[in-house]
């Protein structure tokens, strides 16, 4: 297709005059983005991407539509014309809903030539459009906080009506909002949210709360409802040949079956209470960690080894992966195939793929430089607003598609078109003849859903044209329900769940199906029976559980709808599981312990139930170890003070028997340990011995120890302090024993506990000295017992971290706080805005000097690993870092540093205060009417009855603390940053730096003509009339101008200084001879160069000081002797990195003793490179070629 290149420039043109605020400029770009290991580079041509793409043999990459037809696109769908929908955005990534500049253009290739060459702008105005869908009449787009129905009602190709079908889906996240609108097989628009995306939709009279989610609206009736809940940021829905959902998610495991009801892994956030969380589907990953997008491709336009396999675009390696999906029960399990297409260019940004008509595999390209959000958050003005790709992979000489209107084909050419091997066709097909919900068309799809000899993907696509069009008869899905095709069964139960009919032989049948031979019938099953009347939930439930030992994932589904009808039906629970089958069924007795801790968590319930449950697993023999998995959850509950009183006495007089016997059986016995510690809540004689028994064992596993010690302290044990005071004097204790230990010594409020860690807080490890130190802090009384060592200076001051020192004059006593007044002085709550500067120091000395990242390890292991897992090392209570927050260099950094500066909801710091007065913070993990459970440092599970809770409090800041640089020595910092760093071990041959890391050579460093030297702008003053009227030059003649290559004044040798007979004496850093700059307000720096004296210059060794001046006091960047002074460069910063806002800059020099006279002082300035300050943006090259 011909390109008239005026156009073009034209276009050009009127892109820069609208978007130039924001439009980065195209050059040199030194920065390294997230996820990134090198310069970007410039952006290639679209005919230059597709030359550099890799793809197997026979295939071949086509541009379809490049810029200027296509810009920032975000999503894509075919109609039934073949007509390319495609959403762009300008707007990303902001947050302020609101009208925009965004808009939906429609693309057409009119003359066949498998290009472009027609574009209508359909809709403009919008918002980030982050997904759409044709169907039904009009236009379906999530634009957050609504999703739109647009509707074209004279045949312009321009939107003219819209409607707010569904509002509420929040902004808080704009790289993870409602996405991927995907026509399901059952008529449903579909549709994912992130976890980090608030929203609070309000509808037809339901609030649904959520994050996270797959989430369906019926186009017919407009109901909403969420589809299951979990995973991270999913984005792209594919359905497979039978029918079920696939998604692709970023940053924990990329690929995930979604089934109905279920609540899968979550990247971050609280779960529902009592959730029995779904894992993925997979146990591989391919290139890092960033999807968006995903196929099932089903086309007979590629060979058969590139058919039947999941595509999904990966942002950060810029290519396509590709799974196989193998049956796994009633889900799945997928296994890496190799890549199906790599870019090779960092600038490729695959966030779409879909079939085509022609059969081929079509992929929307981004195109920008910044990957990560956190980028294009931080830079929006470098977010490219000019380029946009969408590619074709074709095979060979695959025909290129010739003009079709399926909107303008009869019922029977439509149900034809089901038999095509290209998916693409099928699909659209079902699609317009459910819109159409012909009736002439019902029994000519009911013959084809019944025909044997038509293919299973053509009956079901037949079978789904019917239920999309909600048309399936009662008596058409009897013959389904008995039908011997478990595909046929299992979506005529599904429909039940659409329509609900109230025939009595539905019902009759589908509660025989439950237990059908088929996982797939059964799974679908266990997902209707709460949503219909005429199932019986719990019996139902329970005979598909029944028939369902082994499988994966039927076991989570029937939990998560059985578990909401204990609260109301227990009794009939109770009697169905000693009845048989149940009774004597592994399937089913392996949720006892679920349900008794359910039931427990209900209030209203007695606690008979649950001894119940308990005898009812101490008969069943070979149920030894569900017996002690019970136990051990009501001996947590008990423990977690979430059953007391009244309810504790009648546990004891319904379980005492069942403990004793289970006591008398010894400890070969799986459920002896549990019972014993479940037995002390009420003092019985034989758990009054085995408890302190066990804790007391050096032979004991350190989980049975420290259950035993839980179960002392809970019960008040008169042996537990003397018992852990004993176990402190032994020399060979475990250190993670040990941590552990001190951990749940929180439980005790024995003023002991203070004594003997204060006592011992020196010999600690360096792991488990902060464990205490957080122990000690979680009560009033040893909370002073701790300052008290402070003030006497037995303890250092900075054991105790801002966020612990904000936290505690939060919520603990007067007498705290007043005490920590008279230590610290006044505690600022929230962030600390110093730590811009203190970022910028640690930049500084991180990059001046290479650390060891094998002795990092154990920097990490005792400062971080109590909260972070890296390279599958440390603890899961806040984000997984291997793949996240490293980023880069500057983001790490930040993070590190300064890590309340961006802090996502789910890792505020909550903190409780129990009524008895402990003061405990963590991670929120459940927020229940019955309980709070805190995920604390190291990991431990904090669990506090809702009774004893006084006062809840979310921070605004992170749980990680700010000032680990005061916890440090340089040397562990250097080791540290070493081990983070690197993208593999140490020990890994592949392990390679992060972007942005590494040591700066300052000789490598010249300044290019953009950069502008701040110091040309300010007052330069000096305490040396020598250096404004010496012979060797003028104050200002150091000062480099980058622009004009040139100093501000061309004196001879651009220096200041005193002659060498000067004889200066000794000077004292307070009478130091200074060089100032300042400005009459305040200029942000991250960029700072300066030279010493020429070579043979004497007194080498003076003493030095650079310093800025940040809210009227003098901070230290860096002293010494000798160094850069002595005929070298001093470099501090670097472009893109955090701008520290300064007032002044001095350098002082100085005697390095009492003793050393100074004779004589020189700085020279240096072409190319100093004197000079500035904040250079993060394109900045400053590094020599």
């Amino acid at each position: 297709m011909y390109r008239d290149p005026l156009r073009i420039v034209l276009f050009a043109g009127l892109m820069l005059a609208v978007f130039s605020p924001v439009q980065a400029a195209e050059n040199d770009d030194n920065f390294v983005p997230r996820r990134q290991q090198g310069v970007p580079g410039p952006p290639l041509s679209p005919q230059d991407a597709i030359a550099k793409m890799t793809v197997p043999s026979g295939f071949s990459v086509e541009v379809v539509a490049a810029e200027p037809d296509i810009v920032n696109p975000v999503a894509m769908t075919f109609d039934e014309k073949g007509r390319i929908w495609v959403t762009e955005s300008f707007e990303y990534p902001r947050s302020e809903p609101g009208p925009g500049r965004d808009r939906i253009k429609v693309l057409e290739d009119t003359d066949q030539d498998g290009a472009i060459d027609k574009v209508t702008i359909f809709a403009e105005g919008l918002n980030i459009p982050s997904g759409i869908a044709v169907g039904y009449g009009g236009v379906w787009v999530a634009n957050a906080p609504d999703i739109l129905f647009l509707q074209d009602t004279d045949g312009d190709l321009k939107a003219d009506k819209k409607e707010v079908v569904v509002t509420g889906f929040g902004r808080t996240d704009t790289h993870e909002l409602p996405n991927s609108l995907t026509w399901g097989p059952d008529g449903h628009l579909y549709g994912l949210n992130g976890v980090f995306n608030y929203c609070h939709v309000k509808h037809r009279g339901q609030d649904f709360v959520f994050t996270c989610a797959m989430f369906r609206i019926d186009p017919r009736t407009r109901d909403f409802e969420l589809f299951c809940e979990g995973t991270s940021n999913p984005w792209g829905i594919a359905f497979d040949p039978n029918g079920q959902a696939f998604v692709s998610a970023c940053v924990i495991d990329h690929l995930w079956h979604l089934t109905e009801s279920g609540y899968y892994h979550r990247q971050g956030g609280p779960y529902p209470p009592h959730t029995w969380k779904i894992e993925s589907i997979v146990n591989h990953k391919h290139q890092m960690a960033a999807y968006c997008g995903i196929e099932y491709f089903d086309s007979d336009a590629y060979p058969q080894e590139y058919r039947d396999c999941l595509y999904m675009g990966n942002i950060h390696g810029g290519c396509v992966n590709v799974d196989v999906l193998e049956r796994d029960g009633s889900t799945y399990f997928a296994k890496p195939r190799p890549d199906f297409l790599t870019a090779n260019d960092v600038w490729h940004m695959p966030v779409d793929q879909k079939t085509g008509p022609d059969g081929c595999l079509y992929v929307l390209d981004w195109y920008d430089r910044y990957h990560c959000y956190q980028d294009a958050r931080a830079r929006p003005g470098d977010v490219d607003r000019l380029k946009g790709r969408l590619y074709r992979v074709r095979y060979e000489n695959t025909p290129r598609a010739q003009p079709y209107d399926l909107s303008q084909e009869t019922d029977d050419e439509l149900i034809a078109r089901l038999a095509s091997a290209n998916r693409f066709y099928r699909d659209q097909a079902q699609r317009v003849l459910s819109e159409r919900a012909s009736t002439d068309a019902i029994p000519k799809l009911e013959l084809v859903v019944l025909d044997e000899s038509a293919s299973q993907k053509t009956r079901l696509h037949a079978l789904w044209s019917l239920i999309g069009a909600r048309q399936m008869s009662d008596a058409f899905s009897l013959k389904l329900l008995s039908h011997p095709n478990p595909q046929l069964r299992s979506w005529a139960v599904r429909y039940q769940g659409t329509v609900a009919s109230d025939s009595p032989e539905i019902a009759q049948r589908i509660r025989q199906l439950a237990r059908d031979e088929s996982p797939d019938v059964r799974l679908q099953v266990a997902t209707l029976a709460p949503q219909v009347d005429y199932l019986p939930t719990v019996p139902t439930l329970l005979e598909v559980l029944h028939h369902s030992q082994g499988d994966k994932l039927i076991p989570h589904i029937v939990w998560q709808n059985l578990h909401p009808r204990l609260e109301q039906e227990t009794p009939q629970y109770l009697v169905l599981m000693q009845q048989a089958p149940y009774a004597q069924s592994k399937a089913t007795l392996s949720l006892l312990p679920r349900a008794a801790t359910r039931i427990l968590g209900t209030p209203g319930l007695s606690v008979e139930h649950v001894a119940t449950l308990v005898k009812l697993l101490a008969s069943q023999k070979g149920q030894e170890q569900q017996l002690a998995a019970c136990l051990e959850r009501i001996a947590a509950q008990t423990q977690s003070r979430e059953l007391t009183g009244d309810r504790l006495t009648q546990l004891k007089s319904q379980l005492a028997q069942s403990l004793s016997e289970v006591m008398a059986m010894g400890a070969k016995h799986p459920g002896y340990y549990h019972a014993a510690n479940l037995a002390l809540a009420w003092n019985d004689t034989n758990a009054m011995k085995i408890v302190p028994q066990v804790f007391a064992s050096n032979a004991a596993p350190t989980d049975r120890r420290i259950a035993a010690l839980d179960a002392m302290l809970s019960a008040g044990h008169p042996q537990a302090i003397a018992l852990v005071t004993k176990y402190f004097e032994s020399a060979d204790n475990n250190q993670d024993e040990v941590g552990r230990v001190i951990q749940t010594l929180g439980k005790s409020d024995s003023d002991v506990v203070a004594t003997l860690l204060l006592e011992r807080l020196d010999s600690l490890s360096a792991e488990n000295r902060p464990k205490a130190v957080e122990v000690l802090l979680q009560r009033p009384a040893w909370t002073l017992l701790l300052l008290a060592q402070i003030e006497s200076g037995n303890v250092p001051k900075d054991i105790l971290s801002v966020n612990q020192l904000q936290r505690l004059v939060g919520t603990s006593s007067p007498d705290v706080t007043e005490k920590i007044a008279s230590i610290y002085g006044t505690i600022k709550t929230g962030r600390d805005p110093s730590r811009t500067f203190i970022v910028a120091q640690m930049r500084r000395l991180i990059s001046s000097k290479e650390g060891d990242p094998h002795r990092g390890i154990e920097v990490y292991n005792k400062l971080c690993g109590q909260c972070h897992k890296l390279h599958s090392k440390g603890q899961e209570v806040g984000p997984e870092i291997t793949v996240n927050g490293r980023g880069n260099f500057e983001q790490l950094l930040s993070n590190v540093f300064d890590p309340s500066l961006v802090i996502g909801k789910d890792y505020q710091a909550v903190t409780v205060l129990t009524t008895e007065g402990r003061v405990l913070s963590g991670l929120l993990v459940e927020d229940s009417p019955s309980r709070v459970v805190l995920k604390m440092q190291g990991g431990k599970l904090e669990t506090v009855a809702r009774d004893d809770v006084d006062a809840m409090k979310t921070s605004d800041t992170s749980l990680m603390p700010e000032g680990i640089e005061k916890q440090l020595s340089p040397e562990e910092i250097l080791d540290l940053f070493a081990y983070l760093t690197l993208t593999k071990p140490p020990s890994d041959p592949k392990a390679e730096l992060i972007s942005g890391a590494g040591v700066i050579d300052p000789n490598a460093i010249v300044l290019p003509s953009t950069a502008h030297n701040l110091l040309a702008d300010a007052k330069i003053s000096t305490n040396v009339p020598e250096f404004d009227a010496g012979k060797r030059g003028e104050m200002r003649d150091l000062i480099f101008i980058p622009k004009t290559g040139k100093f501000v004044r061309d004196s001879q040798w651009h220096e200041i200084g005193v002659g060498g007979g000067a004889e200066l004496g000794i000077l004292s850093e307070e009478n130091a001879v200074t060089w100032t700059a300042s400005w009459d307000k305040p200029v942000s720096i991250n960029f700072l160069t300066l030279s010493g004296t020429y070579p043979n210059q004497p007194q080498a060794d003076t003493a030095w000081a650079v310093e800025v001046k940040i809210d009227g006091t003098w901070q230290t960047l860096e002293r010494g002797q000798g160094g850069w002074y002595n005929s070298g460069r001093f470099v501090w910063g670097w472009p893109g990195a955090v701008s520290v806002p300064i007032e002044a800059l001095r350098v002082k020099v100085f005697s390095r003793d009492e003793k050393t006279p100074v004779r004589s002082i020189h700085f020279r300035g240096e072409e190319g490179f100093s004197w000079f300050a500035g904040n250079l943006l993060p394109e900045t090259s400053v590094v020599r070629q």
